[in-house]
């Protein structure tokens, strides 16, 4: 029998990574597959620096004097360097979870808007739970910083488990 798959958001926070704990407690090891999903901005690379004349380095002669210019770095090398630093540091959480009889997966994916992005992935992998957590926000900042766990519930056409952990 395939099991439910449930998509768990994360980010650079350590707020994210407080789902865990429900996780463990809710969902069981033996129908359920659990998929982390690292979502960031996506890296712009950076080119080739500017050089400079009169920097003072020793050059070689009849070579023009000019400062050394950096060695271009693509945005899909960025890209990779990210997915691996990003599975690096879930391993620990990643290794307890599957030590406790979750199957467990890693996406990390790049994109401006993430909850279009964990919508669209939500849709290609089948998901059908989301479990996030997130600030609880009231009054007037939760107008002018409205959440993206909200928005997410909202759009979802799958259920959403939020958990709003203490500051603590």
């Amino acid at each position: 029998m395939p099991k439910n798959k449930v998509l768990i958001p994360l980010n650079q926070s350590e707020l994210s990574q407080k789902i865990f704990p429900h996780v463990e407690k809710f969902i069981s090891t033996r129908e359920n597959e659990l998929i982390l999903f690292y979502i960031t901005k996506p890296p712009r690379g950076a080119g080739f620096g500017a050089t400079k004349p009169g920097t003072g380095h020793i050059l070689k002669p009849g070579i023009e004097q000019k400062e050394p210019s950096t060695h271009p770095i693509f945005a899909t090398q960025q890209e990779d360097s990210i997915k691996a630093h990003v599975e690096a540091e879930l391993m620990s959480v990643s290794n307890h979870m599957k030590e406790l009889g979750y199957d467990i997966s890693i996406i990390v994916d790049f994109s401006k808007e993430p909850v279009d992005e964990i919508l669209a992935v939500v849709k290609k992998h089948d998901i059908g739970l989301v479990a996030m957590s997130s600030r609880a926000r009231v009054g007037l900042t939760r107008f002018f910083f409205q959440d993206i766990a909200d928005t997410l519930a909202r759009k979802a056409e799958i259920p959403v488990l939020l958990i709003h952990p203490s500051e603590n």
